[in-house]
């Protein structure tokens, strides 16, 4: 599996994403949200040997805070999950406050890549990565 990472705006990110995030199946896992894209995003994409989507999240890089709140993994593969999320961690954790907007159904997957628990709603939770400082309060 490669994650590539790709600007908002770049050209290849529509032939990678394009046809899922149209896809009625692919907008429903994300609960009839649509995917949105700009200059402010960096897209972690996952795919395989033969260069097939595995999943995407999309990350807003806003105000020193990098925030997921769109996602897709086809069939939920916790490989890919990990993966994505252990990328963008790698990334932007040096420079950005992480959080996610997370439908409840992926918190254990999120969690077991360091995010906790800020806030729920009825279908998403908040969640973040605290630094080591945090924690220690």
């Amino acid at each position: 599996m490669d994650i590539i990472r790709l600007k908002g705006n770049d050209k290849q990110l529509y032939s990678l994403v394009a046809h899922l995030v149209m896809d009625e199946e692919v907008i429903r896992y994300n609960l009839n949200y649509p995917y949105k894209t700009s200059p402010d995003y960096e897209w972690f994409v996952a795919t395989d040997n033969n260069g097939t989507t595995l999943g995407f999240i999309p990350v807003k890089l806003e105000g020193g805070k990098a925030t997921i709140n769109n996602y897709y993994v086809a069939e939920d593969d916790r490989t890919v999950f990990s993966a994505l999320l252990k990328e963008i961690i790698k990334v932007v954790s040096s420079d950005f406050e992480i959080e996610s907007v997370t439908q409840v159904r992926h918190v254990p997957e999120f969690e077991k890549s360091g995010f906790s628990v800020v806030l729920c709603w009825k279908r998403y939770v908040k969640m973040r990565i605290f630094s080591d400082e945090e924690k220690r309060i």
